[in-house]
């Protein structure tokens, strides 16, 4: 695992862009315009699919190697590895809501609520992203070796992108085109 947290920034980049074609449609249900709530079951399928069940446990093992080098980190690790599971929780009952209006089980007047929901689940994110990217990247660049980033390999799950990767899964079709618009049009 060369490279490892090369790897994790370039990831936190493309959540990012997701976030903001989330951010997008949740101006749209601010304005009171048609939102849609299929793109955003999409990219939060994927967050809670790829992002917290690949990438967050990557992150973890990580955390902990660096926990043991440097004892002055571990409220910083388990403060991190709290939001993980937080984000995760918060990711998966805003996915359920949406798919809920997706098939007409909940009524679609709840929108404020979804934006309050999607907003806050936006704004953690990316101030975790930060946080992490400010402070526990920066040391794992520096304390951690190839042996380390073998073990951290090893003992770690990685699945293809089903969006960033190679082949893109059929679900994410439409995400992919929104993020191949120009910016505008998101």
């Amino acid at each position: 695992m060369e490279n490892g947290v090369f790897k994790l920034r370039k990831e936190h980049v493309n959540f990012k862009k997701l976030l903001s074609l989330f951010d997008k449609q949740l101006d749209l249900l601010h304005k009171g315009k048609p939102s849609d709530y299929r793109l955003m079951a999409d990219i939060l399928y994927y967050m809670t699919q790829y992002t917290d069940l690949v990438h967050h446990p990557i992150e973890e093992v990580i955390f902990k190697l660096l926990a043991i080098r440097d004892p002055g980190v571990v409220e910083n690790v388990t403060e991190l590895t709290k939001q993980h599971q937080t984000i995760g929780n918060s990711g998966e009952l805003l996915y359920k809501k949406l798919e809920n209006i997706i098939n007409y089980e909940s009524d679609i007047k709840k929108s404020q609520e979804i934006e309050m929901l999607g907003r806050l689940y936006c704004s953690t994110l990316r101030i975790h992203m930060d946080k992490e990217e400010q402070s526990l990247f920066i040391l794992a660049e520096r304390l951690l070796n190839n042996d380390d980033w073998e073990k951290i390999r090893s003992d770690t799950e990685t699945k293809p992108d089903p969006i960033f990767g190679e082949a893109i899964e059929a679900r994410f079709h439409l995400v992919c085109d929104k993020l191949a618009q120009p910016t505008s049009d998101k």
